[in-house]
């Protein structure tokens, strides 16, 4: 795991800290090295106090100066050196003569090597290499030779004191150092650099002895020379290249070595570091910390920024981190394997790396086998990588491959960004597609847009994304000052509880883009450093630890992060580490370890609020995006943009790659809700009060929005909510993988039973339910598995209203059942209506209205089969309102086809087979799946079941047959609609005779049939077809008194009374009627059931005459004729009498024959 240092940056405690331990060194040491100092001296002969050209100089600028000693040469130079932001201000011009000649005399001339082997004689003895610089004797030679030295000596010597006064001297003029001199004068002849007077570009820089500036000039024509050339540091040549990068790396040490950047930074090393203590470093750091302070002196941050760039291209001149990280460079083999300064290895990034490396490592796979860096050098480590977020300059790669960029966007005036936003400036046009930037509180339509030329080059791109990788932002978001402040108010606020980690904090931000309490500031910074850190899994410690082994093996990712030991040359896999990882967190046949998972996982969930988030999906579909996303969309909106436009013929042909990476995150978000952003969150009510034990499982496996579609009349559903989830419902019907719980329970079958049907899950859906009708209905053998039925049930109920609303118009194809205008939506109608009959659980209109009703009335039902349950006749008057609508309805659905009766077709199954075996085939045959059969198999089963009344002993239905043909005739009694043939021949006779009944009932048609058999009986039906259809359910009613409900309710008492003993069935209870109507106990029936017998007997004779009935053709039949025939008492009573007469004789001869054979046998 990265480095979590819980320090305070961008403040006064982050460099305090960082000077306690300077603080609390003993006092005697102190005051040992002040001793020393004190009672070091150079013998140059006469004292500068004795000289009358720095008299007035020496009273005025050193006699009050505490701690200086006009008696010692060295504390008199030091402190005329030092008096005044200029020398040429301070000290007269003799003076200043003087002080250069004796500098001179001080560190070129036999009398330095003297005092030299007099202060560090014991250290000279203990080191052969410092003594022989003694033997140096060019000018400046032994001074430089012996200045190499001066960290490895104690502080609190003599030879330390002497030397570090010496180092002062010679570093306020670098002609004082021979080796810079003799190998640096054509470069400064080059460069102008070896005028007296201040360089132009240092005009407004104050610095002591112009002398000085030569270093300083030759710094300024590198930094500049970077923007065009990668090694700037190659103009000066090898030689002198050494030279300026030793001296630049002694005196970034000290300070008060580097002359221009102490005199330019003095008042403001008093007003930020005045605390910190002089030496490694300490002073520069914390000045550099400070930079982008508004109060700092121009003069003082251009410096620093040159600094910078020099620290960055030699992490040597980064003294706190060299020196704290000492042991561990050693020890993780970060120091540079060879010598060449010029190499990538000697960068601070490089180093910075390395120990990033080593030190995750160290917590994470070989935790136990490698100590972690010390506190100290993590400390550096995090100091330094906050510094080269702030410090461009100090990232050499960038000013070299950035510079045009730069100048380009970053500073349009010639200018550097202040407070440190160079850096953002240039993530922010990372981006490289055209990208709209929204102003949260403008309108829509205020939208710029990003074009290619607008976009980083490539290898600025990698400059940015190396230090962004050196920052490790992911480890401590406050290494980003910019990105902090921006921040600031939500991280004090609604984040405050997530600051035990700062990877945390990082996740509870990126949780709250999009709300109402995330800044546009805050939204702005973040996301841009959101866009490289979802380009590189190492930059999220929690995921990189939890992770590291499985993307290293499954995932190709490299073991070394930072590539010091590729010795392959493998090429970093970047963004396709995230995408295996992304991929595997869903795959539950190999899945990711249970750490690994989540963290995949939640690193997904808060990235997929950007489609430029997830790189696989942003590098495919950038053109798409412009084309399809870049009108009126925002950028948390992009992803349902593409998804509703990826299925499209035309995008699919033009971006391929986008429809892929589409397909794949749309898959993993119909298995994880959360990754919805904007769903989860318009939806957050709902969620909470229905589904809410689904939201909190770490894979909801599409539970969530199953909820969601069930919930979608709940008080708390919003329009934004209902709309999200109506557009991933329609997303889903496009595959049926987008369906997570569909696709693992009904893949199997999907495989066997729909191989040519694609992948529309609508497609799917049909051919399923098909299967499912075919087998439930039809009897077929092939079957559904037990969780796809499930599942099916589901889905269809989803997919419903959705591919109703699409397709066509539901009411224009309700109120025109017939229609030849909707051919596609007539097919739809009634593959709805097969399914919903076959199983009603999938009826979600009869479910909803009829709720209570079944409760009340069908509780014991099948819940598959509950509609005869609620058209029972028995139950369909007392049924509510909305109910009973519903019910009548699929009522008359079924009376178009026998394949929406299921009941009827399962009970007559083998009678239609035996006796209507060609429609039988019609119902079975493929090119009629989708085509209503209306009459078909009905209409035979009923014409066979008029034909049993007359020839019983030739046609034969069995019971369950005839008590589903029957409930078919009681209810067309009820509702001629039911009865389709009749209802169509008599519509307009019902329009001109019997619409006074109809409103008189309230709009419904219960006494029609009775309307109709009257008006027919009084001869006022002209319409033949009309007649001949009245007639046959004449005869159907004939046939079972229950058959004709008014007759049956009028004689229901007389019934009990005189026929309860005859069985129901061939005219039996009708007959027995008649006989008590014309017998002896005629008087005792009721009046009511008389009267309608009468009727009935001239409605039955009616039909009898005008549309010949069939003609008896055996004994049963010429029964049957007979107890029709108006005569009939009179035929029965003669039959009777034969039938007695006969059964007499019988009797008789019976008893004769059995007497002779008992007579027989006695003998």
């Amino acid at each position: 795991m990265r480095l979590l240092v819980s320090l305070l940056l961008c403040s006064a405690p982050l460099v305090a800290a960082q000077n306690g331990a300077a603080a609390a060194a003993p006092d005697v040491n102190k005051n040992a090295a002040q001793n020393a100092a004190n009672n070091v001296n150079v013998d140059t002969g006469d004292r500068i106090i004795n000289y009358e050209d720095c008299q007035e100089d020496i009273r005025k600028h050193c006699n009050n100066k505490p701690g200086v000693n006009v008696k010692n040469d060295l504390e008199v130079l030091e402190c005329l050196q030092d008096a005044g932001q200029t020398e040429a201000a301070t000290l007269t011009s003799a003076c200043e003569a003087l002080v250069w000649k004796f500098k001179i005399k001080l560190t070129q001339d036999e009398r330095f090597v003297d005092a030299a082997k007099k202060y560090c004689s014991d250290e000279m003895g203990k080191n052969a290499a410092l003594q022989s610089c003694a033997s140096l004797t060019a000018p400046g030679y032994a001074l430089s030779c012996m200045l190499d030295f001066v960290p490895n000596i104690t502080q609190t010597t003599q030879c330390f004191a002497f030397l570090s006064r010496t180092e002062r001297l010679a570093f306020s003029d670098f002609r004082l150092i021979g080796p810079f001199v003799t190998k640096c004068n054509p470069i400064l002849e080059k460069f102008g650099c070896h005028a007296l007077t201040p360089h132009k570009a240092h005009e407004n820089v104050k610095v002591p002895h112009t002398q000085g500036m030569a270093l300083e000039c030759i710094l300024d024509k590198v930094v500049k020379q970077a923007k065009t050339q990668e090694d700037a540091l190659t103009i000066l040549g090898e030689d002198c290249k050494h030279e300026v990068l030793r001296l630049a790396e002694l005196q970034s040490d000290d300070w008060h070595l580097d002359r221009p950047l102490f005199f330019a930074c003095r008042e403001d090393r008093e007003k930020f570091c005045k605390d910190v203590p002089s030496g490694q470093g300490k002073v520069f750091e914390c000045l550099l910390l400070r930079r982008n302070d508004q109060f700092m002196e121009p003069n003082c941050s251009k410096v620093l920024s040159e600094r910078a760039y020099l620290m960055g291209r030699d992490y040597r001149m980064a003294h706190p981190l060299s020196k704290a990280c000492e042991k561990e460079m050693k020890e993780y083999k970060c120091e540079p394997q060879n010598q060449l300064e010029s190499a990538a290895h000697f960068h601070l990034s490089w180093i910075l790396l390395c120990l990033e490396t080593v030190s995750h490592q160290a917590q994470t796979e070989k935790k136990g086998e490698i100590q972690p860096p010390s506190q100290q050098c993590q400390h550096e480590m995090l100091t330094h990588r906050q510094m080269m977020l702030q410090h461009f300059q100090m990232s050499p790669e960038i000013v070299m491959t950035c510079a045009q960029e730069i100048d380009k966007w970053c500073s349009p005036r010639g200018d550097i960004e202040i407070e440190g936003k160079t850096l953002h400036c240039l993530m922010e046009h990372a981006q490289a597609r055209y990208e709209k930037v929204f102003k949260r509180y403008f309108p829509i339509s205020l939208i710029s847009f990003r074009k290619d030329e607008d976009k980083l080059g490539a290898q600025c791109m990698a400059s940015v994304t190396n230090v962004v990788k050196v920052a490790d932002i992911g480890s401590n978001y406050k290494v980003d000052t910019v990105l902090y402040a921006s921040c600031k108010p939500l991280i004090d606020g609604p984040c405050q509880q997530d600051a035990q980690s700062e990877t945390a904090t990082l996740t509870c931000l990126m949780r709250h883009v999009d709300n109402q309490d995330m800044t546009a500031e805050c939204e702005k910074r973040l996301l841009e450093v959101q866009y490289f850190m979802a380009r590189d899994w190492t930059l999220d410690p929690q995921l990189y630890a939890a992770c590291h082994q499985e993307a290293v093996s499954r995932c190709s990712a490299l073991d070394n992060w930072h590539m010091q030991k590729n010795d392959q040359n493998r090429v970093d896999p970047g963004p396709q580490v995230l995408a295996c990882l992304y991929r595997s967190a869903y795959d539950e046949k190999t899945p990711l370890s249970p750490q690994c998972g989540h963290e995949v996982r939640r690193v997904l969930h808060s990235r997929a609020a950007r489609v430029n988030l997830i790189p696989d999906v942003e590098d495919n579909c950038r053109e798409a995006l412009s084309e399809y996303c870049s009108h009126n969309v925002k950028p948390m909106e992009e992803m349902n943009c593409l998804q509703e436009n990826f299925e499209k013929p035309e995008f699919k042909k033009k971006h391929p790659n986008c429809h892929n990476e589409v397909k794949k995150f749309t898959e993993m978000e119909a298995k994880d809700t959360k990754l919805n952003r904007v769903l989860v969150k318009a939806c957050r009510p709902v969620i909470q009060n229905y589904c809410n034990q689904h939201i909190n499982e770490e894979i909801d496996h599409g539970d969530v929005m199953e909820c969601l579609s069930m919930h979608k009349d709940a008080p708390e559903m919003n329009s934004k909510c209902h709309s999200y989830v109506n557009h991933f419902e329609l997303v889903s019907i496009r595959d049926y993988h987008f369906s997570y719980k569909f696709k693992e329970a009904c893949e199997p079958d999907i495989v066997k039973y729909c191989p040519g049907h694609g992948d529309e899950k609508s497609e799917i859906i049909r051919c399923l339910s098909e299967v499912r009708f075919e087998h439930k209905v039809l009897g077929h053998q092939d079957d559904l598995s037990a969780p796809c039925k499930k599942q099916l049930r589901v889905a269809y109920l989803q997919q419903e209203q959705v591919e109703v609303s699409r397709r066509c118009s539901f009411n224009h194809f309700k109120e025109s059942l017939q229609m030849t205008r909707c051919p596609d939506c007539k097919s739809m109608v009634f593959y709805r209506e097969k399914i919903e009959a076959a199983d009603n659980t999938m009826d979600d209109e009869l479910q909803r209205k009829c709720k209570y009703d079944i409760k009340k009335f069908c509780g014991n039902a099948n819940p598959e089969n509950v509609l005869p349950c609620l058209s029972n006749t028995k139950f369909v008057r007392l049924l509510q309102k909305d109910c009973k609508e519903v019910v009548k309805e699929r009522m008359q659905e079924a009376a178009r086809d026998v394949r929406l009766r299921p009941g009827l077709l399962n009970a007559c199954k083998a009678d239609a087979e035996k006796y209507c075996h060609e429609d039988m085939q019609k119902i079975d045959a493929k090119q009629y799946g989708q085509q209503i059969l209306e009459g078909v198999v009905v209409n035979c089963l009923r014409e066979k079941y008029r034909q049993s009344f007359v020839e019983a002993t030739r046609i034969h239905l069995s019971d369950d047959c005839v008590n589903e043909v029957t409930n078919a005739i009681v209810e067309a009694e009820l509702d001629p609609r039911l009865d389709p043939a009749l209802y169509n021949a008599c519509k307009n006779v019902i329009n001109l005779h019997c619409s006074a009944s109809v409103i008189a009932s309230g709009g419904h048609f219960d006494n029609v049939i009775e309307c109709l058999k009257a008006e027919f009986n009084k001869g006022a039906i002209s319409s033949k077809d009309c007649g001949k259809e009245i007639a046959r359910r004449t005869q159907e009613s004939l046939v079972d008194i229950h058959l004709d409900p008014v007759l049956h309710e009028a004689c229901a008492l007389d019934i009990t009374r005189f026929c309860n003993d005859i069985p129901p069935g061939n005219s039996r209870v009708v007959m027995c009627l008649v006989d008590v109507a014309s017998g002896s106990k005629s008087g005792q029936m009721s009046q009511n059931c008389k009267g309608r017998l009468e009727d009935r007997n001239k409605l039955w004779m009616k039909a009898h005459e005008e549309y010949k009935l069939v003609l008896p053709e055996n004994f049963q039949e010429l029964v049957s004729v007979i107890a029709n025939h108006p005569n009939k008492v009179s035929f029965l009573g003669w039959i009777s009498a034969i039938i007695f007469i006969l059964f007499l004789i019988g009797c008789c001869c019976g008893r004769v024959t059995k007497r002779t054979h008992m007579e027989l046998k006695n003998r």
